[in-house]
């Protein structure tokens, strides 16, 4: 059976209030000097590394933003830019030693909170909510990327005027 009308608001209004949540406790609790934009920054950049418009791209941000984020993280220690091999233009994001070992600090000091916040919950209860929003989130994901036939008719609509400009 398809999904409801209202149990999807009901979906929507639950996403939004968990986010709302967490922005509050990670305000409130600023996990060992890294703030959630910057503990983002560097997950991305430990999982995936490479050029800062690829990071910004899997982040949904601008480059401008982002670019501030990395300067204050290079500033601490933490990220570290080289030059790009293949493209001397770019700039290559890699964590450093000390970024490395902030990023699992963090990381360890969020797990131990949010046991303390799951005392209550099952092993269980605590698995499916997990495959239930990874669930949602890939399904998300792949809606809000541009199906090859799209981007195939973008390029080509971006080609004709590229063209008519000439």
């Amino acid at each position: 059976m398809p999904v409801e009308p209202q149990t999807a608001r009901a979906l929507i209004h639950t996403v939004f209030d968990l986010q709302r949540t967490l922005r509050c406790l990670a305000h409130e609790h600023k996990a060992h000097e890294v703030g959630t934009a910057e503990a983002g920054v560097l997950r991305m950049i430990s999982e995936f590394g490479g050029r800062a418009v690829d990071i910004a791209e899997k982040l949904n941000v601008s480059a401008p933003v982002l670019s501030r984020h990395i300067a204050e993280l290079q500033e601490r220690g933490l990220v570290a830019r080289r030059r790009d091999p293949e493209d001397r233009r770019a700039q290559l994001l890699e964590l450093t030693e000390a970024g490395t070992a902030k990023l699992a600090e963090v990381e360890e000091a969020r797990t131990a909170r949010l046991l303390e916040f799951l005392s209550g919950w099952e092993e269980s209860e605590a698995s499916a909510c997990t495959d239930s929003m990874q669930r949602l989130n890939d399904t998300l994901r792949k809606a809000s990327q541009p199906t090859a036939r799209t981007a195939s008719l973008e390029n080509d609509d971006q080609k004709e005027e590229a063209l008519a400009a000439h």
